[in-house]
């Protein structure tokens, strides 16, 4: 008999996920109506740390690692009336790679009247690692989304650098009616690029992070003009972060560190701050950041 050894082609992955609002006892309720799931991705079980109007879903990748010929493909969808809050155990780590690239989509669909906030911990990426990470984000008109990317190139602790591998990235938010994207940005670096040194660029800094807050069509006026000083207040004097409003309904946050656990802080900062304004609740963390 011919055993499969993983590392020679890589694994193959998906899991598909659906939250959908359920009454329940003259209440509504998130539940996860589809957990469908294809090689090592998987989610730990709904939870209801904060009631059941939101539920909390840990994506989780048993391996720990993505390595060459990886292709991991994640989709969430959330249905008008529901919110969910989607967050990763710990790091997403991009091993060196043998020759071969690895890959991961992430498709997120949120309805009108839904909400989805999205709030992974940051991408890793190795020495030597050859990855291509996609994120694809499509909004109904009424929908409200929180979400974050953040990359950490090397292992800060060891003083690791980015010398030599590639690594792409990609990012769309769109609306679910078509027309030109909200927001849309694209990211090749190779080892010891020039650009991870430059001032325009990450000035030698290995951490860099995005996160995006949308408000439905009908609130992108006066609301995000609210919602963008809060946020710039929230910053403060931190000198290498940013807000911005490009469209109406859309604010980014650009930031950058030289450790995750700095940059991470700040983005939770940011989190608490806007959270009752845009989503009508307290901030609480997910439970599994703390275990």
């Amino acid at each position: 008999m011919t055993h499969h050894n993983p590392c020679d082609s890589g694994w193959s992955a998906r899991l598909n996920l659906r939250f959908e609002p359920r009454e329940v006892s003259g209440a509504t309720r998130t539940v996860l109506t589809e957990r469908d799931h294809f090689g090592p991705l998987r989610i730990l079980k709904p939870l209801y740390p904060e009631g059941d109007a939101i539920c909390h879903a840990v994506i989780v990748h048993p391996p720990g690692g993505i390595v060459a010929g990886d292709s991991l493909a994640v989709k969430v969808r959330v249905g008008s009336g529901a919110h969910a809050l989607a967050t990763t155990p710990g790091a997403q780590k991009w091993y060196r790679s043998t020759g071969a690239s690895a890959s991961t989509i992430t498709r997120l669909h949120v309805a009108d009247d839904a909400l989805l906030e999205w709030m992974p911990q940051e991408t890793m990426v190795f020495d030597g690692a050859c990855a291509k990470q996609t994120l694809e984000i499509t909004l109904a008109p009424a929908a409200r989304f929180f979400g974050w990317e953040m990359l950490c190139l090397g292992r800060t602790t060891r003083g690791e650098r980015f010398a030599t591998g590639e690594f792409r990235q990609s990012v769309r938010l769109l609306r679910a009616d078509g027309g030109a994207p909200l927001w849309r940005e694209s990211m090749f670096l190779i080892g010891n690029d020039p650009l991870l040194g430059s001032p325009l660029g990450f000035r030698g800094l290995p951490v860099a992070a995005t996160a995006w807050i949308v408000l439905p069509d009908d609130e992108s006026g006066v609301a995000t003009t609210g919602v963008l000083a809060a946020v710039r207040a929230e910053l403060g004097d931190a000198p290498l972060a940013a807000a911005s409003s490009p469209e109406a309904g859309l604010i980014v946050v650009k930031a950058m560190g030289g450790a995750p656990e700095a940059v991470r802080n700040l983005l939770i900062g940011v989190w608490k701050k806007i959270r009752l304004q845009i989503f009508a609740t307290d901030a609480i963390l997910p439970r599994i950041w703390s275990t």
